[in-house]
């Protein structure tokens, strides 16, 4: 694809959000052993919330992020527990707008890739959810949804979960994917938002690609190394766990380069805006914990006219990334919609 290629005004969005990491896994943040170039150059090329917070676990969290919403105001406080809805359902998007469907009504093609997880019953392709596309990490449940009822075969990560590392039990667009030798669950993800952003460049449509990763959550019973670190299926020792969780981590930041080197090729640098956050704290340390540091999340912002600000004390949380995209993709709220959050963009 050549560079150059003139897109809609609107400003193209890519938001990753990773699983269960705490800032302090950043050089940005100040860890000297951690190897995080990529996120730690776009902290220095545009802002870096060093007061930015989530919930403490992940359900939770994806409500807040896809709605702008605490869980005050839509019921969904825990992984497995959500106050119904005024139906008396669980059925989160019905009455609480998701961003997806916001930016598809402004025109923006839009994609997610990675962990749902959201605890609500509406899957992310529905109507009222608002994804054009998708590719996720699955269980069985989702499997005996699909037409031909598949039978994932590879690592498990407990009795009950299929991989979402090696192996892994993926969906793409109504098809399962049967895992390839060797496939690895977060450069599968990379790959589908790459070509997304490649198809909706050459249509000239203004898109969003929402990277909720499966990593580097924690790896689990019997889940293998990271693949630029060990041989595919190659364990650690279960006290080298702590060292293998950052090198994950750091894979990732890898990945999180060769996405922006692809938004780099296709020529539309200067009108996409890249958003990294995380859903919550570091499992084991952090995450699920009634203190400040199970909240406490990483967020980085740069690109599509974001000034360089470094390091900065202002207060944000994951409800305010609704408002933003919103404002950025030039929309605004729907009558009578209050979003906890306020948009960024003015800052």
């Amino acid at each position: 694809m050549a560079a150059g290629i003139v897109q809609a005004e609107k400003p193209n969005i890519v938001l990753i959000m990773l699983d269960d990491v705490s800032p302090d896994l950043y050089g940005c943040y100040g860890n000297i052993e951690a190897k995080t170039p990529t996120i730690d150059r776009w902290a220095d090329e545009g802002v870096m919330f060093k007061t930015a917070y989530a919930s403490s676990i992940c359900c939770p969290s994806r409500a807040l992020i896809m709605t702008g919403r605490y869980a005050s105001t839509t019921g969904f406080w825990y992984n497995g527990f959500a106050i119904p809805q005024e139906d008396g359902s669980n059925d989160l998007f019905k009455h609480h707008h998701s961003f997806a469907k916001l930016l598809q009504n402004e025109g923006y093609a839009t994609a997610v890739a990675g962990k749902w997880h959201i605890g609500s019953a509406e899957a992310p392709h529905e109507e009222v959810v608002g994804f054009d596309e998708y590719c996720l990490w699955e269980g069985q449940k989702e499997l005996d949804q699909l037409p031909e009822k598949p039978k994932h075969i590879g690592l498990w990560e407990d009795e009950k979960t299929p991989s979402r590392y090696w192996d892994p039990c993926f969906v793409v667009n109504h098809h399962y994917r049967p895992p390839k030798k060797g496939d690895f669950g977060p450069d599968i993800s990379l790959e589908f938002l790459c070509d997304f952003m490649e198809r909706k460049v050459e249509e000239k449509k203004p898109f969003l690609a929402y990277w909720p990763c499966v990593a580097p959550h924690g790896t689990r019973k019997g889940s293998p190394t990271c693949p630029i670190y060990g041989e595919p299926g190659k364990l650690d020792k279960a006290d080298d766990d702590r060292l293998r969780f950052r090198k994950l981590n750091d894979y990732i930041d890898i990945l999180c380069g060769k996405l922006e080197q692809k938004v780099n090729e296709l020529g539309i640098a200067d009108n996409t805006l890249f958003i990294f956050c995380s859903d919550n704290g570091t499992a084991v340390t952090a995450k699920s914990r009634g203190v400040e540091r199970a909240v406490h999340v990483i967020f980085v912002a740069k690109g599509a006219g974001v000034k360089q600000r470094g390091a900065t004390d202002e207060l944000t949380d994951l409800s305010d990334i609704l408002p933003t995209l919103v404002d950025y993709a030039g929309g605004k709220l729907p009558d009578g919609y209050e979003a906890d959050g306020k948009s960024l963009k003015p800052f």
